[in-house]
């Protein structure tokens, strides 16, 4: 762990220092031990010579950091209470069944009408169906590995669905001219995906705006929602959100070393089915928050690009930071 010392270094400063590339590939390098214990050699790290700006500097440099961050904190603070609130009106309608009746009363505790099913008491008129009967699901194309590129069209990798959404600085690269024999797993913002094996088997990623192609790899599942999957996205994100169906997806996955889904399994998870109109309500009445989360996954990921970028450059010194002071001197 990286410390401050007073009146030399700032905290915040030092916390950004850790986190460039130059400090982490030191302290990969400096590893020792055997495999799976291996730890950074201390003495390494604290004998590494580094670029130490002045104090105020150093502050300056943490401040336009840290203001990023604070942005896409909020923002990802904004898009829980939008995805809660969506949340919220699902469990009420399709889980407690107290949606609206005609009369504008909660169904179930005015008196609506239930009937037997086989997943216990349900609204007359609804249906017990399976996740395939709302949407289809189909893994991602398979890229060979000599098609990998340093840069070009992003791919989207198990390992790319992060905290709900897409870490695209973790994606794969391939050439344009590839985009052709995988135009079936194009996604655009608002489209959905899920991990269909390994440790994060069920974890699910919503797509923010790009402004070029997006691709999926084979193993992350994409849900096919149509041309305007924002329309469509409310019920099925809250849908497959559910820890029941959570759990489901990881108890068929298991039974192997590596956990492993596939779509048509996916699709054959019994659910209840509401009218078609019902869905489309829920899924009107939440479309604008679904339409501001994706906007600010976008504005995070455009913000996340930038601290990236001048992260290195302002711990370099190839970016200096004016002071006050300096700029009332000239």
């Amino acid at each position: 762990m990286l410390r401050h010392k007073i009146g030399i270094t700032d905290n915040n400063y030092i916390f950004y220092l850790a986190l460039s590339q130059y400090v982490r590939d030191t302290a990969i390098k400096s590893m020792t031990g055997t495999s799976g214990r291996q730890r950074a050699q201390t003495d390494v790290i604290e004998n590494t010579k580094i670029m130490l700006p002045p104090l105020d500097e150093q502050k300056a440099i943490a401040h336009i950091l840290s203001t990023l961050d604070d942005k896409i904190e909020v923002n990802n603070q904004i898009n829980k209470t939008l995805e809660n609130m969506a949340q919220a009106i699902f469990k009420q309608w399709f889980v407690d069944f107290e949606f609206p009746n005609e009369d504008g009363e909660p169904y179930k505790s005015s008196g609506g009408e239930m009937i037997e099913s086989e997943l216990g008491l349900i609204p007359k008129g609804w249906e017990v169906g399976c996740i395939g009967d709302y949407v289809k699901v189909k893994s991602g194309f398979a890229f060979k590995s000599a098609w990998w590129t340093e840069k070009g069209v992003p791919v989207v990798k198990i390992k790319s669905l992060q905290n709900g959404t897409i870490n695209f600085s973790d994606v794969g690269y391939v050439d344009k001219d590839k985009v052709d024999k995988a135009r079936e797993f194009i996604v655009n913002g608002g489209d959905l995906l899920i991990a269909m094996t390994g440790a994060t088997i069920g974890k699910i990623g919503l797509v923010p705006k790009y402004p070029h192609k997006i691709l999926v790899n084979q193993r992350v599942g994409k849900f096919f929602l149509g041309n305007l999957p924002i329309k469509k996205i409310s019920f099925l994100f809250c849908l497959i959100s559910q820890k029941t169906i959570y759990d489901e997806i990881v108890s068929r996955g298991d039974g192997s070393a590596q956990p492993n889904i596939s779509p048509s399994q996916i699709e054959s998870i019994k659910i209840v089915l509401p009218p078609k109109e019902m869905i489309n309500k829920m899924n009107n009445k939440t479309q604008q928050n679904f339409e501001k989360m994706i906007q600010n996954l976008r504005e995070n990921m455009t913000l996340s690009q930038l601290r990236d970028t001048l992260l290195p450059k302002l711990i370099s010194g190839e970016i200096r930071v004016p002071l006050e002071s300096e700029s009332d001197a000239s």
